[in-house]
């Protein structure tokens, strides 16, 4: 049996209708969490002063601390209910918060107006950019995103994650201005390809030009995911970006552990090359090899670029586009851009943007052959 922690909190007025459901702390196993609210909230028509323990035990959540234990409540509060836990953010929601017990764990799901959601997505997908164009241009790419995917975590009791898997959501107390705004003024605006959403991927820095997805992704083709030249030859639109040139240097003995661990080589083998072996349309490398002592292993540049950012981190190799240079015992790197480089440029939206270009026009440049639609 499953019971429901209910938390319902104050909503702006005038928000819109269609709700999103997240799943909050997705990629954490929680057992318990500590709420504290912000502004009057009360719980069970009590008033909740202070902070309260929301835990899991067997298949019942219990909320403790100034309240009995005991199955299902309703928590109304208004201001937004901060929540915090052994090595979690502190993070503050608004809107509707469901605490439940799954397989022994705490799944906790956000429920709140979309435009909210929105707002929140842009603050974290976009949190470097300035312009409120480009500001503009993200909030219809992830309320597109966010309307193709809509089921994407159904079967886990929401809609979509908190984490970059769906788009990066952190709650309300990291909302800037310019985000909100670019909900508000975008406000039901879907990309449309075909008649159905399209999907709108994003990503960082291009380098210069974006890359067809078939050569990232092993998916059917989209003609409005061909790559796209991202402004003038020699003066990217993106090139504003920080770090949009990059190095690094990667010792053989750290690729022999980093290509272990993701076993791409075997136990025995050792690394004692990398070179590529194909292209992208945009010069992004697709295919690289590792030589070991007695093979060479084909690795996708999509799977590189993976496994040395969850094991490296993900300045180490910020994209697939870059140049080799073997050395005695290492192999430089020379690169430009990040991120997968499929679909809208961020930083090529910013410095749209600052050219004078409208965020209509950043989508259908990165975007060729969708229209907006009112959803």
């Amino acid at each position: 049996m499953t019971l429901l922690l209910l938390l319902l909190l104050a909503l702006p007025a005038g928000a819109a209708e269609r709700q999103a459901e997240v799943g909050i702390y997705s990629l954490r196993k929680l057992s318990a969490v500590t709420l504290e609210p912000d502004g009057e909230a009360r719980a069970g028509g009590q008033p909740l002063t202070g902070k309260a323990v929301v835990q899991v035990r067997g298949a019942m959540v219990t909320l403790e601390g100034r309240y009995r234990a005991g199955p299902a409540r309703t928590l109304r509060a208004r201001g937004g209910v901060w929540i915090s836990g052994k090595g979690l953010p502190r993070r503050l929601y608004r809107g509707e918060l469901d605490f439940s017990a799954r397989q022994g764990r705490l799944r906790i799901v956000n429920r709140l107006p979309l435009e909210e959601y929105i707002a929140g997505v842009v603050s974290g997908e976009a949190a470097d950019l300035a312009h409120p164009e480009a500001y503009k241009a993200q909030a219809v790419a992830a309320r597109t995103y966010a309307r193709k995917h809509y089921q994407a975590h159904s079967g886990e009791g929401y809609n979509l994650c908190d984490s970059t898997h769906c788009q990066l959501y952190t709650g309300s107390a990291a909302v800037k201005r310019r985000a909100r705004e670019a909900a508000e003024a975008t406000a039901g605006e879907v990309l449309y390809y075909a008649g159905t959403p399209a999907e709108t991927y994003y990503h960082s820095a291009c380098g210069g030009h974006t890359e067809d997805m078939t050569r990232v992704w092993p998916f059917p083709g989209k003609p409005y995911l061909a790559g796209v030249r991202d402004g003038p030859p020699g003066k990217p639109y993106c090139s504003i970006a920080p770090g949009f040139r990059w190095k690094t240097k990667i010792y053989y003995t750290g690729l022999t552990r980093l290509a272990r661990q993701a076993r791409w080589i075997l136990p025995d083998e050792t690394a004692l090359g990398l070179k590529a072996s194909a292209w992208g349309a945009s010069g992004r490398v697709a295919r690289l090899e590792i030589q070991t002592q007695r093979r060479r292993v084909a690795v996708s540049a999509t799977d590189f670029y993976h496994g040395i950012g969850r094991r490296a981190g993900w300045n180490a190799v910020r994209s697939s586009w870059f140049s080799l240079l073997q050395g005695k015992d290492y192999v430089f790197l020379d690169g430009v851009g990040s991120g997968h480089g499929v679909g809208m440029c961020q930083w090529g939206a910013e410095g749209m943007a600052r050219r004078g270009f409208k965020y209509r026009d950043i989508l259908k440049h990165y975007y060729p052959g969708t229209e907006i639609r009112h959803d």
